[in-house]
């Protein structure tokens, strides 16, 4: 089999961080690499990452226990990220012709000057549509420079809740079934209602106001073992999507719920 280069998913949020390396072999993924440390719990400041001599040599020491290649896919917080719906034009359009649409479409798009946008999109085919995700240059580079500081260069910066998504089409996830991890500053969710719903709510939440928001769902599955009960959920275990494991494991596979995902997002075309 080629040479296969680890993928690795990177989730920093306010309180710890979490990393997560996985390789492809024969018959599944396999896991190569976690690592887990805490952080102070202003490290996230509105979305924004707050750089610090401990978190430069946190990552810095975590560079040294990688390979020298591999694909990092860094999980970007919500409240940072614009999505909006595009139509295609009826002329096939293709690179470089389709992103200069996508930059001229962005002036109405997004209420920002799209000289200070870096833009992301993909096409649907099941609407002949393009999801346009921007997110501000200066943000970007707040949570790039601690990252480039201690050698390590990003392949995508991806929106966490899309990780999760991840996660929850390859259990796969039930129909009318509510998939929820806490973390950090925000609670990450992927409904499975008829089409994968995903998304962020700020701050905790208690079974009633799960009931209030999701009245649709069903069941419920939740990565932190610590509120089942309280959420009157099922446990949802992500590793369990990975062929081959070897001790040491975590000790609390759902705290890599969003590394997992970010590492096995399939790879640009």
């Amino acid at each position: 089999m080629a040479f296969q280069r680890w993928q690795v998913g990177l989730d920093i949020q306010s309180g710890h961080i979490c990393a997560l390396a996985i390789e492809r072999r024969r018959h599944g993924w396999q896991l190569r690499h976690w690592w887990q440390q805490s952080l102070p719990h202003d490290t996230l400041r509105n979305g924004l990452l707050q750089s610090s001599l401990l978190l430069q040599e946190m990552l810095r020491r975590w560079r040294q226990q990688l390979p020298k290649q591999f694909s990092l896919r860094v999980g970007l917080p919500p409240q940072l990220v614009l999505q909006r719906t595009l139509p295609l034009p009826q002329t096939t359009l293709r690179e470089p012709a389709l992103n200069r649409y996508v930059t001229a479409s962005a002036r109405r798009l997004f209420p920002v000057d799209a000289a200070a946008l870096a833009f992301d999109y993909h096409s649907s085919a099941a609407d002949n549509t393009l999801q346009v995700t921007a997110a501000r240059r200066d943000s970007v580079a707040q949570w790039l420079t601690p990252l480039q500081q201690a050698g390590l260069q990003p392949d995508v910066f991806e929106l966490s809740t899309l990780a999760l998504t991840q996660i929850a089409l390859r259990l796969p996830l039930p129909p009318q079934t509510l998939l929820i991890h806490p973390a950090g500053e925000h609670w990450f969710w992927v409904l499975n209602d008829s089409i994968m719903l995903s998304g962020a709510v700020a701050g905790e939440l208690n079974q009633a106001e799960l009931e209030q928001l999701f009245p649709q769902a069903d069941q419920r599955l939740c990565t932190s073992s610590a509120l089942l009960e309280t959420l009157q959920a099922k446990p949802c275990k992500p590793l369990s999507l990975l062929h081959y494991l070897q001790p040491p494991l975590p000790p609390s596979d759902g705290d890599f719920a969003l590394a997992l995902g970010l590492a096995l997002r399939p790879e640009d075309k």
